[in-house]
C-alpha cells in the first residue's frame, strides 16, 4: 500500500521540487543582491517578476510642456503622489533628502502628481517644504499611473536602465535612512 502511494505521489513531489527550484533560479539579480539587507520599512518593497519594458512616461513638466522621460543609463525612481494625499506629503521631504544624498549617483528621482492636482498646489507644496532636489511632473488624467499599474498613492516604482521594473513600494516610507541608502548602493552595484 505504501509503495503504491509513493509511486502515485512521486511525480507530484518531483513537480513541486522542480517548481520551487525554478522559482529560486528565476530570482532577479536585484533581489539576490539586496535580499540580505531588506529590513524595516524596506520590507514593503515588492520585487517585480516582469521582464516587460515599461513605456517611457509622457508627462507634463513644471511649465506645462509635454515631455518624455527616458531611462538612459540611470535607475529611474518614479514617485506617484497627489497633493491631497497625506501619506504622499508625509514622505516627500525624506524623498527630497534621498535625492540630495544620491545626486552624484546614476539614479534619477522624479515625482509625478497623478490625477487632478493643480500646478499651483504642487508648486506651493514644493515651495513650502523646500523640495529643491526633486523633479516635479504632472499626469492630470492618470494615464501613466494606469500604464504602470499604480493602484494606490503613494507608489514608488524603480526601473532599471533598460526600462524593466525592478520593483515598487506601495505606501509611504522614510527614504532618509542608512538602510535605504545601502539598498540603492546595492542596486547600483547590480545595474
Amino acid at each position: 500500500m505504501k509503495t503504491m502511494l509513493m509511486l502515485k505521489l512521486g511525480p507530484l513531489i518531483l513537480i513541486v521540487n522542480l517548481f520551487f527550484s525554478i522559482s529560486a533560479i528565476a530570482e532577479s539579480k536585484y533581489d539576490e543582491k539586496t535580499k540580505d539587507i531588506i529590513k524595516g520599512e524596506l520590507r514593503k518593497f515588492i520585487f517585480s517578476e516582469s521582464t516587460e519594458i515599461l513605456p517611457n512616461p509622457f508627462i507634463l513638466d513644471a511649465n506645462g510642456n509635454m515631455v518624455e522621460i527616458g531611462y538612459d543609463e540611470d535607475i529611474l525612481i518614479i514617485n506617484f503622489w497627489a497633493t491631497w494625499c497625506a501619506p504622499c506629503k508625509k514622505e516627500m521631504p525624506s524623498l527630497n533628502s534621498l535625492a540630495q544624498n544620491l545626486k552624484y549617483e546614476d539614479i534619477q528621482i522624479i515625482t509625478i502628481a497623478s490625477g487632478r492636482n493643480s500646478k499651483e498646489a504642487i508648486d506651493g507644496f514644493f515651495d513650502d517644504n523646500n523640495l529643491v532636489n526633486l523633479k516635479k511632473y504632472r499626469d492630470p488624467k492618470g494615464k501613466i499611473a494606469v500604464k504602470y499599474g499604480v493602484t494606490a498613492l503613494p507608489t514608488t516604482v524603480l526601473i532599471n536602465p533598460t526600462g524593466i521594473e525592478i520593483g515598487r513600494i506601495i505606501g509611504d516610507i522614510d527614504w532618509d535612512t542608512a538602510d535605504v541608502r545601502l539598498f540603492f548602493k546595492k542596486l547600483l552595484e547590480t545595474k
